[in-house]
């Protein structure tokens, strides 16, 4: 048991003149300005007291006995024992940065982002709080400087590990760009998905799975113990969502909707081979017919318009993975379909669907006019006369097409990627992907591919909008013959890999590899899916 401590009889001697920082540490300052001796030793941030008019003495710093000094003694206590903590140091941190510049300024390069998007908010909120005006209504007493009132070490997320700070900083600086392609100075999956995760404890641990999820891939590491702990966990807090949502206890299907379309970039971002996205789309279809069911006011329609636009080219650009020989599932129904139709009353111009949203909402009716060819037990050597009629429609609306004049050109260039790629997908729905000199169709199948590889060799391939490039990229790949056009694409993947880090990216690389090395009779885009079903690749192109 240690010695008890002698009581103190001699007053306790302050420092009654230096900077603050002295002051509070009782050390005695040199008084050199604008930065004392002791602050440029311990890098402390060195504060004077403001002069007073008059000559009269500064004010002294608060006493142990002030209630404003205990406060700042509960603020700085936890900020020194992080430091100690980090850095071993005897010295302790007894000041914080007084401005967001200053906070930005010492914060680490992963802070930052997450920095800008709380932390000054924050502060700039407690500066207007306690301004004059506001600190009778507070009932409080004004205090000396933000970082009196905001610790940095606050917790942000109550029950998560310390790994979520650097999850969400990760999230807010890089992953959500990766997800969104830069159609829009508005990127959705911040100004949307962020404040939602903080009303919501399920699409928090969502946001911080898929981000976990991308750093990890990112970082070359097949097994991510952080990544498969958060994944885990989102697994059984969805399916509990789900559950209570089917036995009526939450009536709201706005943070499942947005969760199931969170998990299903999640094994975007992963690379999942599984199959694992199809489980998740269909999981957000029908809670999505009951989410647009509710009104404006009970879901903002901008944020509705995201979740339409989400799930529609989600649905749209992974039906291509559906074998159409043994299946009839569409993944996007009538409703929904016409849902998104409305968005193009407006000209909608989204960060997932560009302005190419009109050609996504065509590929459920190619997807039905190929099905129904390919489904017959003896194919007929020649379309019938209303499958000739719906291929001329089909063709008709996919030509007449054009991107929006009011696009950026990057928006605009892959906007025609799409349109060729279309074309390719409509041009062997019939049968018609046949190699031969006379072959149905070859002659516009040989200038779709054209085309198609002329506009991705003017686009960059580090551009943000190539993150939605994968289903064109895999259209137009899985016609080519040409092993130089082979090797063109193969380079432009592997930049995008290394640009984005997006799992889809690698395995749509992977994919093509594969059907590269199939017979010319085997290949095309309505194969896709037996090459997937050959190579156990199961993957969607979101």
């Amino acid at each position: 048991m240690p010695p008890s401590r002698r009581p103190r009889i001699d007053p306790i001697v302050r420092v009654r003149t230096g900077c603050w920082a002295c002051r509070r540490r009782k050390k005695k300052c040199d008084e050199a300005k604008p930065v004392c001796g002791g602050c440029v030793r311990n890098k402390l941030t060195c504060q004077w007291p403001a002069a007073v008019p008059g000559g009269s003495k500064a004010p002294n710093p608060p006493t142990e006995d002030d209630p404003q000094h205990q406060h700042q003694a509960q603020v700085d206590a936890p900020e020194q024992g992080t430091h100690r903590a980090s850095s071993g140091s005897t010295e302790s941190r007894s000041t914080s940065p007084s401005s967001p510049e200053e906070i930005l300024r010492n914060a680490s390069p992963e802070e930052t982002a997450l920095e800008r998007a709380v932390s000054i908010p924050l502060a700039s909120a407690f500066s207007r709080a306690s301004s004059p005006g506001n600190i009778q209504e507070l009932g409080g007493s004004p205090p000396m400087t933000v970082a009196n009132v905001l610790p940095r070490n606050m917790s942000m997320f109550p029950g998560h590990g310390p790994d979520s700070y650097q999850l969400l900083s990760h999230y807010l600086a890089t992953t959500a760009d990766c997800m969104a392609n830069g159609s829009t100075p508005v990127n959705p999956f911040l100004v949307q998905i962020v404040p939602l995760a903080f009303s919501s404890d399920l699409l928090l641990q969502l946001v911080l799975t898929q981000s976990a999820a991308h750093r990890a891939f990112r970082s070359q590491k097949d097994s991510d113990e952080v990544a498969q702990r958060h994944y885990t966990k989102a697994l059984q807090l969805f399916r509990k969502g789900v559950t209570e949502f089917i036995d009526g206890k939450e009536s709201n299907p706005l943070m499942l909707t947005v969760g199931a379309l969170v998990m299903c970039f999640t094994e975007t971002a992963k690379g999942d081979m599984n199959g694992t996205i199809f489980d998740h789309l269909t999981a957000a279809n029908s809670l999505l017919i009951r989410l647009l069911a509710q009104s404006d006011t009970a879901v903002p329609k901008d944020l509705k318009d995201f979740v339409i636009e989400y799930y529609t080219y989600t649905a749209a650009v992974s039906m291509i993975s559906i074998d159409a020989r043994v299946s009839t599932q569409l993944l996007l129904d009538f409703e929904l379909e016409q849902r998104a139709r409305q968005l193009l009353q407006s000209e909608y111009v989204g960060n997932l669907c560009g302005c190419w949203l009109e050609l996504l909402l065509l590929i459920p009716c190619i997807f039905d006019l190929g099905r129904q060819w390919l489904m017959h037990d003896d194919q007929p050597t020649m379309p019938t006369a209303d499958d000739i009629a719906m291929f001329g429609s089909l063709q008709v609306q996919i030509l007449r097409w054009a991107p929006y004049a009011s696009v950026p050109p990057e928006v605009f260039l892959a906007g025609q990627i799409f349109q060729q790629a279309m074309l390719l997908y409509l041009y062997t729905s019939l049968g018609g992907f046949s190699r031969t000199e006379n072959g149905m169709y070859q002659g516009l199948i040989e200038t779709a591919i054209t085309d198609g590889m002329s506009y991705l060799g003017q686009l960059s391939a580090t551009a943000r909008i190539n993150s939605g490039l994968c289903w064109p990229i895999a259209v137009v790949g899985s016609c080519l013959s040409n092993p130089g056009h082979q090797e063109s694409l193969r380079r432009r993947l592997t930049t995008m890999v290394n640009t984005f880090g997006l799992g889809n990216m690698q395995r749509t690389l992977l994919l093509l590899e594969n059907m590269w090395e199939m017979p010319l009779d085997e290949a095309g885009p309505w194969n896709i899916c037996r090459a997937m079903q050959r190579n156990q690749i199961w993957i969607s192109f979101a």
